[in-house]
């Protein structure tokens, strides 16, 4: 099959060694930027929740985030092994 349609081939998607770490942190806690304890201060001080509501405070969401990640096979294209969080290929 790969004879007749070529293009259908697996293609390894290359990323930038700076996105790498942001998508594994996504990935892992479901936000590309860490909450520290200054980001919790100004959100109390603007009347927000002091965490986000995102997978910081929804755990079961970094588990939806990975599954859509491996039905779409982001994970094989970029090299990422979703188990143990780093890259197969540099």
């Amino acid at each position: 099959m790969k004879e007749l349609y070529p293009w259908r081939r697996q293609v390894k998607i290359p990323l930038p060694s700076s996105v790498k770490p942001q998508l594994i942190r996504h990935f892992s806690i479901g936000l590309l930027y860490p909450v520290t304890e200054e980001l919790m201060e100004a959100r109390r001080k603007a009347g927000l929740d002091p965490v986000p509501p995102t997978a910081h405070r929804y755990h079961e969401a970094v588990e939806d985030i990975q599954k859509i990640v491996r039905a779409m096979g982001i994970d094989r294209k970029m090299g990422l092994d979703l188990e143990k969080m780093e890259y197969k290929f540099k």
